[in-house]
């Protein structure tokens, strides 16, 4: 695979976001950049799971940070965004931070500074227009149940002048 293929094959994998702050090539105006999650200088590979898509304020906040095997076993590492379950260690609230459940999780959260005022603005402008298409989508399914109530009364309605006409017309 040359690295053209391999850095499109990333891309697709992280759906064109980054994979530590979630934030798309369409919202930043470019592509990103690929990160190695565990750094060269520490032995990474260039293997795709050793790929990560992300932002260039994530990429340089990760920097080459990596857990060496040979220290006792810690919370002070980063979460992987495709290997770790991230809703075990995170959670966003509803002013759009992103909350640590472990102490992993706050590790991460602390070292890529994931709670940064234009991620919260980013993540607080997401929940609202998923509101907003929430209850665009109730609207129109309010709208179709009008509308058929309509129809339902206006068949009545004919039904009753045909009635009206039939006892008049005797």
């Amino acid at each position: 695979m040359n690295e053209q293929e391999r850095r499109q094959s990333v891309r697709c994998a992280y759906d064109y976001r980054c994979g530590y702050c979630g934030v798309r090539e369409e919202e930043t105006g470019s592509k990103l950049e690929i990160d190695h999650f565990q750094s060269r200088s520490a032995g990474g590979s260039d293997d795709l799971d050793n790929l990560v898509y992300c932002c260039p304020t994530c990429n340089r906040l990760k920097g080459d940070f990596w857990l060496l095997g040979n220290l006792p076993v810690t919370h002070a590492r980063l979460l992987h965004p495709k290997r770790d379950d991230l809703s075990a260690h995170l959670r966003e609230d509803v002013e759009g931070r992103l909350v640590a459940l472990t102490e992993t999780g706050t590790f991460h959260i602390e070292r890529l500074r994931l709670n940064r005022p234009p991620l919260i603005a980013l993540r607080r402008s997401r929940q609202q227009r998923a509101t907003l298409w929430q209850e665009l989508k109730l609207a129109q399914e309010e709208q179709a149940q009008l509308q058929e109530r309509i129809a339902s009364l206006e068949r009545s309605l004919e039904e009753t002048r045909a009635q009206l006409a039939r006892l008049l017309n005797r």
